[in-house]
């Protein structure tokens, strides 16, 4: 009975073991083979086409994909005191506005995503 207990131990210590390597272990394709994926697709422009409608379908995802760049652009701070923001989805694009607390002195940021790509389409800070 006991030679069954350290049997289950060592082959859980085994299959923890061998779970971790097959996790941490993990091939590259290398910066060449970017660099001719990139090439190929600016190339093509047939292959840039998406055909997945649009891939920001909700405010939320709109707003995690605005919100890095927000934040890279105009600083974390700054864009999250302009919450909540206005989001609205027009003409299959996001519109995103910073807001301010009323009688503030001015402006907030705007970014436009296109929902078909996800490209900025503008992005602005008024003051």
């Amino acid at each position: 009975m006991k030679k069954l207990g350290i049997f289950k131990n060592n082959l859980m210590m085994i299959c923890f073991f061998l779970s971790f390597c097959s996790c941490t272990k993990h091939q590259k394709l290398g910066l060449q083979v970017a660099k001719d994926e990139l090439k190929g697709a600016l190339l093509y422009k047939e292959n840039r086409k998406l055909n997945y409608g649009n891939l920001i379908t909700t405010q939320e995802a709109a707003i995690a994909i605005a919100e890095p760049i927000l934040f890279e652009v105009y600083g974390k701070q700054e864009i999250l005191q302009e919450r909540p923001y206005e989001v609205y989805f027009i003409d299959g694009y996001w519109v995103l506005n910073g807001t301010l607390p009323e009688g503030s002195h001015g402006g907030g940021f705007l970014i436009i995503l296109s929902a078909k790509d996800a490209q900025v389409i503008k992005l602005i800070h008024y003051k």
